[in-house]
């Protein structure tokens, strides 16, 4: 295994960054004094991964979902039991997510690190799908569907995306839909685990007080038998822009009306700054909106907006944007004053040098105090994980960003985006 180490100046202990033959990516994160060792493998395969090309050119597509159900389904043994007991058994506790252009699975332990170890690697690389267990997941993910179908800040949310990207994958529900579901397949699960499930597809990530070079060779020897397989050329994160919808509007079980205002980016980012444009916009949102804000103030005081108004910065090759939502009995009026205030961000009273370097100095405490999280920590860091930067290089683009790189973003991104609301009325 290639391994080198990088020293940041506010951490007391290098991050170890290995590579192996096969392709798998291996960082490890020492965190001294701590109980509690945190893992997690992450294989870059989402929701928007349901449409892709072969290495041998071939165009095919997945029903809506399946990386979601693949997630489920990975969790059965050979026996059909569930992994998280055997997880259990080594005193560890187990789970999984999936995002746009993500699958992770993870572990926490306070107690032998190996075997629990040994387990994440087996369970990313074998199957045993059979059509009976499918069809008895495709009830209890039915219910998932469901159940966050009755929640409406997440009805909200997909409206918002729904409008943004209308007919493609991410607006849809990450899970899928109950028609999408019920095309799902062993023999379909199983074509899409051989095409994504790869080591070199996958970064496992190690935080703890743990032995470097005696983690790094358990790692090694549970890989050795996997090959080197070539990438596959991945072409789902290059959404297809149909006209948006430019207003969406819907009746639910809700209290007090909710709204959501989202700016699609058209801008071109390039490869490698994506952590820099995500900042930025980050920044800009915040002197517009954020709690620091006047207009926040202003708002909150009349009663016009609660403590959920809040912001979303999304940013990957091949698609961006900006969710903005919250609750209030004022939707349309407050939907023109925030879209009004965003056209308008270079003339806003907030954007200032005071504002933007209160802000800098909150952004660089939350983020130093959230390192004493593993959990948020390794997340965070696969999530933003790239060949050319991580999570850890945020204190250093911290100090040196300037209100006018903030700006300069601002003029790109909002000058060139599409704006839509989607609004959810009490029946």
């Amino acid at each position: 295994m290639n391994v080198t180490e990088k020293t940041y100046p506010y951490l007391s202990s290098p991050i170890y960054y290995g590579s192996l033959e096969n392709g798998l990516r291996v960082v490890l994160i020492p965190k001294k004094e701590f109980h509690e060792t945190y893992a997690i493998m992450t294989v870059d395969v989402g929701s928007l991964d349901s449409m892709f090309t072969t290495v041998d050119n071939l165009d095919k597509s997945h029903p809506v979902g399946i990386a979601h159900f693949l997630e489920h389904k990975l969790f059965e043994t050979a026996e059909g039991d569930d992994i998280v007991q055997e997880f259990a058994r080594y005193g560890a506790t187990a789970n999984a997510y999936t995002s746009f252009h993500q699958t992770s699975y993870f572990f926490s332990t306070t107690g032998e690190l190996r075997q629990p170890l040994d387990l994440l690697q087996k369970m990313v690389r074998e199957t045993h799908f059979t059509e009976e267990s499918v069809e008895r997941e495709k009830e209890i993910i039915t219910q998932e569907i469901e159940m966050y179908a009755d929640d409406p800040d997440h009805r909200l949310y997909l409206g918002i995306l729904k409008c943004l990207y209308p007919n493609t994958a991410l607006a849809e529900d990450i899970a899928g839909t109950r028609d999408s579901i019920r095309e799902i397949s062993a023999a379909i699960l199983q074509e899409s685990f051989q095409q994504f499930y790869k080591p070199n597809r996958m970064t496992l990530v190690v935080m703890g007080d743990v032995d470097i070079h005696e983690v790094f060779e358990w790692i090694a020897a549970n890989q050795a038998g996997d090959q080197t397989i070539e990438e596959e050329q991945r072409v789902t994160t290059h959404l297809k822009k149909e006209a948006i919808n430019e207003h969406g509007r819907e009746s639910w079980e809700v209290a007090l009306p909710k709204l959501a205002i989202g700016l699609r980016g058209n801008d071109l980012i390039s490869p490698g700054k994506e952590q820099y444009y995500r900042i930025c916009l980050s920044f800009l949102l915040s002197m517009l909106i954020g709690r620091t804000s006047k207009r926040y103030q202003t708002l909150y005081e009349t009663n016009k907006i609660d403590h959920s108004l809040s912001f979303h910065v999304e940013v990957q090759q091949g698609y961006h944007f900006v969710v903005v939502t919250g609750d209030t009995a004022e939707p349309i009026t407050l939907s023109s004053q925030l879209r009004k205030a965003l056209l308008n961000f270079e003339r806003d009273e907030d954007v200032t040098q005071e504002h933007f370097q209160i802000l800098k100095n909150q952004m660089y405490g939350e983020f130093i105090r959230s390192l004493n999280s593993l959990e948020f920590t390794v997340a965070y860091f696969v999530t933003y994980f790239s060949e050319t930067e991580s999570i850890f290089d945020i204190p250093e683009l911290l100090t040196s960003l300037t209100l006018e790189e903030v700006v300069e973003v601002g003029r790109r991104f909002i000058g060139q985006c599409d704006m839509t609301d989607f609004m959810i009325f009490p029946k």
